[in-house]
């Protein structure tokens, strides 16, 4: 028989047993789903309450929402391409960033800098690679903005992931 040792009021072990089974100092009950963490009144076995939302849990979902990538639109032949902004494409964005403005300084704004979107490879002018950074800025600010404001909530929302801040 599945039996329940419950210790002040929470499930502390799922045992199986014959029925009659005690244990010294517990409560030895019957219930056909609740688990080890569930709590139990003397009748009735409840799921204990989700863990409270954290500034951690906030961040993981910024970090999951900045990685997406945005599409940007060339307006042109080249048409609307998926800009990738992981971690890792953000460091190298640093490199395409270092010769555009290179290439701005010495005049040549104009100069083509062949980058790979997630639509495929693209030629790109110096001055069309800020124009790229100012795009991303325009993604990007307004998910740190929506988590810093989660984060300023005590407590924060049980729905935090899903809150239409994101969208704002």
């Amino acid at each position: 028989m599945r039996l329940l040792v419950v210790s002040n009021g929470v499930v502390e072990n799922v045992i199986s047993a014959p029925e009659g089974f005690t244990v010294e100092g517990k409560t030895v009950a019957q219930h056909p789903s609740a688990q080890i963490g569930w709590l139990y009144d003397g009748g009735t076995f409840t799921p204990p309450p989700a863990p409270a939302c954290t500034q951690t849990d906030v961040i993981a979902e910024r970090e999951t929402r900045l990685a997406a990538g945005f599409d940007y639109d060339f307006g042109d032949a080249r048409g609307i391409h998926h800009i990738a902004t992981t971690a890792d494409d953000m460091k190298k964005w640093q490199e395409v960033t270092d010769s555009a403005n290179a290439l701005i300084n010495l005049g040549q704004g104009t100069q083509t800098i062949t980058i790979a979107t997630q639509t495929g490879p693209v030629d790109v002018t110096a001055m069309e690679w800020q124009a790229i950074l100012v795009a991303a800025a325009q993604f990007r600010q307004p998910i740190y903005q929506a988590s810093f404001a989660l984060m300023a909530m005590d407590p924060i929302l049980d729905d935090f992931a899903t809150h239409p801040i994101w969208d704002a």
